[in-house]
């Protein structure tokens, strides 16, 4: 038999470690870490393509920046990412329909020839700070309205697309 002055802290010992087992339950590790992006498509000979893309990858290819004015944020702000032309080019995928996935299941479609006339760029930092999700990251397509305010009246705030988890390219 336990003798009594030992029950209490045994079961504060047990219950300490129910609540953290339940703390990794509830909140698993990627709750932790930003979604992964995954990017799908198809090569130039119909081979298909999907990659899974964390911001420390799209941060390891060449960066670009836009400064610009937008309705969700205050004043002007620089978002940096990769070029997503670039991006799809650096995975080869054959030009198609671009199709925007959100967390949200949000989507919207870009056409390549507006990708190329426009250079968005999908943001992994807003102001020099890593997006998370709960501020429309990690990942945000931007387009940079101050220089092309056509974009406004054209339906493109639609298509910046924020906390995308996937891209499909559909040739």
């Amino acid at each position: 038999m336990i003798p009594r002055k030992y029950i209490s802290p045994l079961s504060n010992l047990l219950l300490s470690g129910l609540l953290f087992a339940g703390f990794v339950v509830v909140f698993p590790v990627f709750a932790l870490t930003s979604p992964p992006l995954t990017l799908k498509g198809q090569s130039a000979e119909n081979a298909p393509i999907e990659v899974r893309l964390t911001q420390d990858d799209i941060a390891s290819l060449p960066q670009e920046s836009i400064t610009t004015s937008m309705p969700w944020v205050n004043g002007k702000a620089t978002f940096s990412g990769v070029n997503l032309q670039a991006l799809l080019n650096h995975y080869q995928l054959k030009p198609g329909t671009i199709h925007l996935t959100a967390l949200n299941q949000f989507t919207a479609e870009l056409n390549w020839q507006d990708m190329k006339k426009y250079q968005p760029v999908l943001a992994i930092r807003h102001n020099d700070e890593w997006m998370r999700v709960r501020d429309y990251g990690p990942f945000w397509l931007i387009f940079a309205l101050d220089t092309h305010p056509d974009l406004i009246d054209k339906g493109f705030l639609e298509k910046m697309v924020w906390q995308i988890n996937e891209i499909n390219v559909v040739p």
